[in-house]
């Protein structure tokens, strides 16, 4: 392992995690974990995924607490727990983590509300998009590196086919029609 391998994967999950969200085939919490768990092996599966992060979207359906904050500490807590019994010690190291993303993401960003956070874009809903891609994005990335800090091994084991596959919204639309067909 280099720093060249974690850095060029970390990209990877960034891009691959923009392309999901602008695709319009997933939201921010979505696009994260999905995208999270599946490159790093987190042992969800792809739908399973994608459902659970679906409560964190648009600020938790209230404009509330950003869905990318949201779905980034949820995989933190997958991905930093998957070798590991549910115990005191895995809780502790999980809130240490969850913190240090908070506080990363607050820096970066200064808010934590999704309100907040897109009251710039206000009636402009691509300058909206385009926000809240940058967003997801930085998010992902801020969760990998935290994630690959506690466990650089997934570097090595990450799924680069995944990661280099371009999502398309055409794509996306038919996977959600599939999905709701159970196909």
């Amino acid at each position: 392992m280099n720093n060249n391998d974690e850095e060029a994967l970390i990209e990877q999950l960034r891009l691959k995690t923009e392309n999901c969200y602008v695709s319009r085939k997933m939201c921010c919490s979505e696009s994260i974990i999905y995208v999270l768990n599946h490159a790093l092996n987190g042992g969800l599966e792809d739908e399973t995924a994608m459902r659970v992060g679906a409560g964190f979207c648009g600020g938790m359906g209230a404009n509330d607490g950003c869905g990318a904050l949201n779905g980034a500490i949820f995989v933190i807590g997958l991905l930093l727990t998957a070798n590991e019994n549910h115990s005191r010690r895995t809780n502790k190291k999980i809130r240490s983590a969850s913190g240090e993303l908070h506080n990363k993401f607050k820096k970066k960003f200064k808010y934590e509300k999704c309100a907040d956070l897109t009251k710039a874009q206000k009636g402009n809903h691509q300058a909206r998009i385009c926000n809240c891609q940058n967003i997801t994005g930085i998010s992902a990335e801020l969760a990998a590196k935290i994630i690959l800090q506690y466990r650089p091994e997934l570097i090595s084991q990450a799924d680069g086919e995944f990661l280099t596959l371009q999502e398309t919204r055409a794509g996306g639309l038919v996977k959600k029609i599939r999905s709701s067909l159970g196909l």
